[in-house]
């Protein structure tokens, strides 16, 4: 009979990569968080003993003796991300580092460490650098992948890295197992009387009703991108205000030039001159852009002017054709996102099922807890076919 195999996870939120781990056979020694109320549902959830500690620091009493084959660890992700303001000197960025430090302390033989594709790109990849060497230096063979869960049998577009890292003479760690394809549908079928599943449809005749009546499956509200996906403000009068055709089409040269005249050589788009509009648009603009000024439409920075909501997008609606956006932490709240079908946003337990958590696993706390708790999840079923794949690697 083959040996039991362990794992201790660190950073572990609410369980999402731990109920993979579990469901592959592994048994928990130990996971660890500094967030009380994840810890708190993942007691209830799960069979590894969790701890709230402070993975921040070198101390390593929590786990004197422990002898796991897997650590695995999602340090936060709040730095890195593309959402947030991608602060270099943010110090939850450092906890790469500390996840790799607490791995080898633990002398397991696997180790995997997940995050944002961010956590890569430009000057924060010194982190993820700084990890890879240390568990080089520490005698780790080590690589860097991507993976999309849609690919993995959860129904979103998800995408994250994983810095793998092993002991022994094997030169290269396998492929991982992809697991069937996730259907939105099924996913957001049958959640009568599910725990967490309390849809709250948006009141009539409010702002967001409106806009949500006005917003089909797979678009957006989005002012800076033109095509199918998006609806302009312009196109919801009865929201942000009636405009003329010609107003409308001052609105459009704007959204486009200015992506095209730049002024820097960063950033999505710049605002413009009053001379460059008009010369676009064959004629003397400043009339049909005072209008707008006054509606709300355009915005003045310094000479030029610019539009005033340039958002890439909010109320995304999920449409049942397509994965839905990776789950994050304002799942729940319908200026970001919309049912599929119905004029509201998504419940814990729909955002949970899109994640690949199973129905008996029940959040607590606050609404806004339990969908940061939600968000900052690894997919299990993703969780799982790692966990398969490392169980392979190890026999």
């Amino acid at each position: 009979m083959s040996r039991e195999l362990s794992f201790v996870s660190l950073f572990c939120g609410c369980g999402g990569m731990d109920i993979g781990f579990e469901q592959a056979g592994f048994r928990g020694l130990f996971a660890g968080d500094i967030d009380e109320q994840a810890i708190s549902v993942y007691g209830r959830n799960l069979k590894t003993p969790g701890h709230v500690i402070d993975l921040s620091t070198k101390n390593a009493s929590s786990w004197c003796g422990l002898k796991p084959d897997v650590v695995v660890a999602g340090p936060p992700c709040q730095g890195f991300s593309t959402l947030g303001k991608r602060r270099i000197d943010d110090p939850r960025n450092s906890l790469i580092v500390a996840a790799a430090y607490h791995a080898v302390s633990l002398k397991s033989k696997v180790v995997i460490l997940e995050n944002v594709s961010g956590a890569m790109s430009g000057k924060h990849g010194g982190y993820w650098e700084t990890a890879t060497n240390f568990l080089v230096a520490s005698g780790y063979l080590t690589d860097s992948r991507t993976v999309v869960c849609s690919e993995f049998g959860v129904p979103q577009i998800r995408r994250r890295v994983l810095l793998v890292a092993w002991r022994g003479k094997q030169k290269s760690f396998p492929a991982f197992q992809q697991g069937n394809h996730a259907d939105l549908k099924t996913a957001l079928t049958q959640l009568d009387g599910k725990a967490n599943h309390e849809p709250a449809e948006l009141r009539r005749q409010t702002p967001d009703y409106k806009i949500a009546q006005r917003i089909a499956p797979y678009q957006k509200l989005c002012n800076v991108r033109a095509g199918d996906r998006a609806v302009p403000t312009w196109e919801i009068p009865e929201v942000f205000g009636s405009t003329s055709t010609e107003e409308r089409q001052v609105l459009c040269a704007i959204r486009r030039l200015r992506r095209q005249l730049r002024l820097r050589a960063s950033g999505d788009a710049d605002p413009l001159m009053l001379r460059d509009i008009s010369q676009h648009c064959g004629g003397d603009v400043s009339k049909p852009v005072e209008r707008l000024l006054r509606q709300g439409y355009l915005r003045k920075i310094g000479k030029r002017v610019d539009l005033s909501h340039t958002f890439n997008g909010k109320y995304r609606r999920l449409s049942w054709d397509h994965p839905a956006p990776a789950v994050d932490t304002r799942f729940g709240d319908p200026r970001y996102y919309l049912h599929p079908e119905e004029h509201r946003g998504l419940s814990v337990r729909e955002a949970a099922r899109i994640q690949g958590f199973p129905d008996e696993f029940e959040f607590s706390g606050t609404r806004a807890a339990q969908f940061t708790m939600v968000g900052n999840a690894v997919p299990p079923p993703l969780a799982k076919q790692l966990a398969e794949s490392v169980r392979e690697f190890l026999r």
